[in-house]
């Protein structure tokens, strides 16, 4: 079976969501201990938000060239 966009793109926008979850939780541990000190990750999430919501948004819109730039930006997210 052949992937096309239509299925890589939603996969992308779910993993870097989830990674997303993964370092909320990460940055509410780390203010715990050190109030403040999560403020990188937080705009490093602020970032990963932006691009979820553009990848949803290129989607819906059905704009291929547009929908393949965000997945190549999703695709840039390791999974650390």
């Amino acid at each position: 079976m052949t992937d096309t966009l239509a299925d890589a793109l939603p996969r992308e926008i779910k993993r870097v969501q989830e990674k997303k979850e993964r370092w909320a939780v990460y940055a509410a541990d780390m203010d715990k201990h050190a109030p403040g000190s999560s403020a990188g990750m937080r705009l490093s999430m602020n970032i990963m938000q932006a691009e979820i919501d553009t990848a949803v948004a290129v989607l819906a819109s059905g704009d291929v060239v547009a929908m393949m730039a965000s997945h190549e930006a999703l695709k840039g997210y390791d999974n650390d």
